[in-house]
């Protein structure tokens, strides 16, 4: 059987074995690190597979949705780049009917790479953002050729998720979420209206990307910290569960991914609402706000599958044996549910190898324990 076959038949109906796929790519760094590389933006999906490789358990490839500029020609940004042997700086500017859009990043080596100007700010007008919606429908058709030399690269070996920015709320992501916020709330229906044409054009692009032949599509958002109820009720939930119908109806399933304080969202079920097939991550202080992994759990549906809850500071600065005492504490706490077991999110270029290792490590001895015991017990049934 493939990863991939495991790894979907397990997020869909569970199993009698314990998984463990910890976050491996997304930019963090942790696969650039094994294949030799300083600057993790040089990082590539053969480099992610190498990395899932060498910790073992199984792998989720999480990468880019390819860019548009190849079949819309308007979209094609223009990038600049001034590296010094401490960051690089990378220009980039896409010259629109509306003015110049333009985004401004710092790489610096071991620690990925950072938006330090985003295209929109509050105040700005947003007649841009529905430009750049109507060109992005123009690449619908073209969205299996867009998407299919990943999916035949990564296939069939391992699952595939593909990311954009999925959530309406985050405006294609040109504004930095403080900023979204204050679009919303200075005119709430105004943004609505917003949100809806690019949830049109989500809703669109997931079919396209899931009938091409992706696995899931990737669906994150704010936590508590940036987001109040009413933008959850109003934006969060509805947009998502919309979006997870339309990823289902193509065959596809949703994972989604709210490293931030989730609590008291999880105590007002809104991750219950939202069509959600692939959570993470339910974490403890001080990454999350999560008391108890055990209570957290029993709170979510159980055809959800969850994902995690190792905090990567566990993972940073603990030695081997401590990350497995914590590794048997969230198999305890997640007993008899769909549970991955994981880190709270994509792993930090200087974790060492051997604590990743060891949370794989665990989770495998605990399943050859668990299949011996049933072993036994069927052996001494028949005698």
């Amino acid at each position: 059987m493939t990863q991939r076959k495991r790894f979907l038949e397990y997020v869909r109906r569970g199993g009698s074995e314990r998984m463990v796929s910890l976050q491996i790519g997304g930019g963090a760094g942790f696969d650039a690190k094994l294949a030799g590389k300083t600057w993790v933006s040089e990082t590539t999906i053969e480099d992610t597979m190498a990395a899932y490789e060498l910790v073992g358990g199984d792998g989720l490839i999480n990468v880019g949705l390819p860019g548009f500029d190849r079949y819309v020609p308007e979209l094609t940004w223009q990038h600049a780049r001034t590296d010094t042997a401490t960051e690089r700086i990378t220009r980039s500017r896409l010259d629109t009917p509306f003015g110049a859009l333009e985004w401004e990043h710092c790489e610096r080596p071991r620690e990925g790479s950072t938006p330090v100007r985003y295209p929109i700010r509050f105040g700005d007008k947003t007649d841009v953002v529905s430009w750049l919606i109507e060109r992005q429908y123009e690449a619908l058709p073209y969205v299996p050729d867009m998407v299919g030399p990943l999916i035949e690269y990564v296939h069939p070996e391992w699952p595939l998720c593909i990311q954009w920015s999925v959530q309406p709320f985050e405006m294609l992501c040109l504004t930095p979420a403080p900023d979204a916020v204050l679009f919303a709330m200075h005119d709430m229906d105004a943004y609505r209206s917003l949100c809806d044409r690019i949830l049109d054009l989500n809703v669109a692009l997931c079919r396209a990307v899931i009938q091409a032949g992706a696995d899931f599509i990737f669906l994150g958002g704010p936590g508590r910290e940036l987001m109040s109820p009413l933008l959850y009720e109003t934006f969060m939930v509805p947009d998502s569960a919309r979006i997870s119908t339309a990823v289902h109806e193509a065959g596809g399933m949703v994972y989604s991914h709210i490293c931030s304080p989730v609590q008291p969202f999880l105590d007002m079920g809104y991750y219950n609402r939202m069509g959600i097939d692939l959570f993470e991550t339910l974490s403890p202080p001080p990454v999350g706000n999560v008391l108890s992994l055990r209570d957290a759990r029993q709170q979510l549906p159980e055809a959800m599958c969850t994902r995690g809850n190792i905090g990567l500071d566990v993972l940073l600065t603990s030695t081997p044996e401590e990350v497995r005492e914590i590794t048997h504490a969230v198999m305890q706490a997640t007993e008899g549910h769909k549970h991955i077991v994981a880190a709270s999110d994509y792993l930090f270029y200087d974790i060492p190898v051997e604590n990743a290792r060891a949370v794989v490590e665990t989770v495998h001895a605990q399943n050859r324990t668990a299949s011996n015991h049933t072993v036994r017990t069927t052996q001494g049934d028949e005698l």
